[in-house]
């Protein structure tokens, strides 16, 4: 079995369809889900890679005595790059992150070195205390808590490594279907019609979580440019940017099944106008790929913007059978309190928000219709 999954995010999907002995295609626009994805489903040798990161730390020890503050950024980061990290990273940390990074970026093992670099990550992406200047790095907004950050990398790398090694899943010795990650929008996946026997993702939640937003913290120390970047997360779906274009097609579907819709401001008109838009290519790509009677799971968050609910998974369900897409089935799973990121910690009021933009998910099981059946279920 052929399993897809359009948005892998950390790779969820993928390892799973790797245990259960599925041939899996990942596809991701952020490279830091990329990393993830590529090392959660990768075959590794934990001892190996032990030796290899006490290597790369010592190497790093040793290159730190002659990095001056002037020095202390990645090799041809731009002047706003700079500006970013002098503004989240002290000067020791810098030093020690320059010495660190360079240490890993001259790793020749692909593999290897996308594991080096989760562990590097997980130093940075936290929500509480961790090498940076900031809080709430992960799944939410950073917030600068510190003039001086908290914990040390060269302190902090090898258990980082210990906790990237520990949730790894698969064993070098293992005999299993490779997996393929790969960057690429789901709006315009690069496979070929048909080759799907299942799909099974989660896309952005409109109006919940901005990945990139803390994402850029760790993704600057390999190489990325913050202007790169801010790009990247402007064209992502479920960004606020608009396309006047969309408009014309997608607000009669927003006005028919939105309540209040010509309610909520111009600008939260003009987001919902694009998510949808943006979801249709989404559901469009899905069913090109998949084989006839193959099938969708597609995971959504149903929210609430200024007080009105927005039935993401009605709008959903119905730009699916637009693109051939029945539903077969509908599970909701109500989200607990006590197991979301957001919001910052003791922030009681910003949870209150959170609690009433979005409190349930949507699992929908599509398959995909003859095409002479279409008609008549349209």
């Amino acid at each position: 079995m052929c399993v897809v999954d359009p948005m892998a995010g950390s790779g969820t999907t993928i390892v799973a369809a790797r245990l259960h002995g599925h041939r899996a295609i990942g596809f991701d626009t952020d490279p830091l889900a990329l990393l993830i994805s590529k090392a959660s489903s990768s075959d590794i040798d934990s001892d190996s890679l032990r030796v290899l990161a006490a290597k790369m730390l010592s190497g790093a020890r040793h290159r730190y005595r002659s990095v001056s503050i002037g020095q202390a950024y990645p090799r041809h980061a731009s002047p706003e790059t700079r500006a970013f990290i002098r503004f989240w990273f002290d000067p020791t940390n810098r030093r020690q992150l320059t010495a660190l990074s360079g240490s890993i970026a001259r790793v020749r093992d692909s593999n290897a070195q996308a594991i080096l670099w989760c562990a590097f990550s997980r130093m940075i992406i936290t929500k509480g205390a961790g090498v940076s200047l900031a809080i709430d790095v992960s799944h939410s907004r950073p917030h600068k808590a510190y003039r001086v950050a908290p914990m040390k990398p060269f302190e902090r790398f090898l258990p980082a490594m210990e906790q990237v090694l520990r949730a790894s899943n698969f064993s070098s010795k293992e005999k299993l279907p490779t997996a393929s990650i790969r960057r690429g929008d789901a709006r315009n996946m690069a496979l070929k019609d048909g080759v799907a026997d299942l799909v099974v993702t989660s896309p952005p939640y409109l109006n919940a979580i901005d990945y990139l937003r803390g994402h850029k913290l760790s993704l600057v120390w390999m190489g990325h440019q913050i202007d790169e970047l801010r790009e990247l997360r402007s064209t992502n779906i479920g960004s606020e940017r608009f396309n006047n274009s969309a408009a014309v097609n997608y607000r009669s579907t927003a006005e028919k099944i939105v309540r209040d819709f010509a309610s909520l401001p111009s600008r939260s008109q003009s987001m919902l106008i694009q998510y949808f838009a943006d979801m249709d290519r989404v559901l469009a790509e899905i069913s090109r790929v998949l084989k006839h009677s193959g099938e969708a799971l597609v995971v959504v968050g149903n929210s609430t913007i200024r007080g009105i609910f927005i039935n993401n998974s009605k709008v959903l369900t119905r730009l699916a059978r637009s693109n051939g897409l029945r539903l077969s089935s509908t599970r909701r799973r109500e989200l607990e309190q006590s197991r979301r990121y957001l919001p910052p910690p003791g922030n009681v009021a910003s949870g209150k928000t959170l609690r009433s933009r979005m409190n349930e998910e949507v699992i929908l099981a599509f398959q995909k219709m003859p095409i002479a059946a279409r008609s008549e279920d349209l």
